[in-house]
């Protein structure tokens, strides 16, 4: 550790965003709560048209789970990513007949005026830390061209109109090809639905929706 940041530590103590205590690892997590976090693993069939399957690791009504999320999200906290991928990580392990398979890794895009905002795509950070894990392929042709309402403020059944579109694939063609789409949360699944239904027209074989938690 470097003086700066010696000082900064001493300055802008880190704490657990779960227990509340300050931890020496400097991380939003400590070792304790990270322990606690439990997988989910259910797969769900919300009868999405370009998914072939949904994979969701942990489950959203977990308090530890949701606030590292949400402050990587909203309030830019990027090393809480590197939290939620070894969590990732950890729950990919325990899923042994994926280990052999090749699988490309497509995290879903934020619009440009949104990431410039927030300084990073969040699905992007953990994407690349678990498909570097795994050996995966991690490949971010997959934009979005739209400008798009927050899902999150919508009904239901408006959330389909508002992100038709919303994506253009500007890679190889991908015929053949298994592919890992990956998101933070998944709510209705309308987003990486729309999102599926490009890559599936740009050639994808299998497409297996993945997210750490199921809003």
């Amino acid at each position: 550790m470097n003086f700066k940041n010696f000082i900064l530590d001493l300055l802008f103590p880190v704490s657990c965003v779960n227990c509340g205590q300050e931890n020496k690892t400097q991380t939003y997590l400590c070792n304790n709560c990270f322990k606690r976090l439990k997988f989910c693993g259910r797969n769900y069939n919300l009868n999405l048209e370009f998914i072939d399957e949904i994979i969701i690791a942990g489950d959203y009504d977990d308090q530890a789970l949701m606030k590292l999320i949400k402050i990587l999200k909203f309030n830019s906290i990027r090393s809480a990513g590197s939290i939620l991928a070894k969590f990732l990580c950890l729950f990919w392990q325990g899923r042994a007949y994926f280990k052999n398979e090749d699988y490309i890794v497509v995290p879903i895009p934020l619009a440009k005026k949104r990431e410039k905002q927030r300084g990073f795509n969040q699905a992007e950070i953990i994407a690349h830390d678990f498909a570097n894990n795994f050996g995966y392929q991690l490949n971010c042709d997959l934009e979005k061209i739209k400008n798009t309402e927050a899902q999150s403020k919508l009904e239901e059944k408006k959330r389909v109109d508002n992100i038709s579109g919303a994506f253009k694939w500007k890679g190889e063609n991908l015929s053949g090809q298994n592919i890992i789409l990956f998101d933070d949360v998944i709510t209705t699944g309308a987003t990486i639905n729309e999102a599926a239904k490009v890559l599936k027209v740009a050639g994808a074989k299998y497409i297996i929706a993945l997210a750490i938690a199921k809003g």
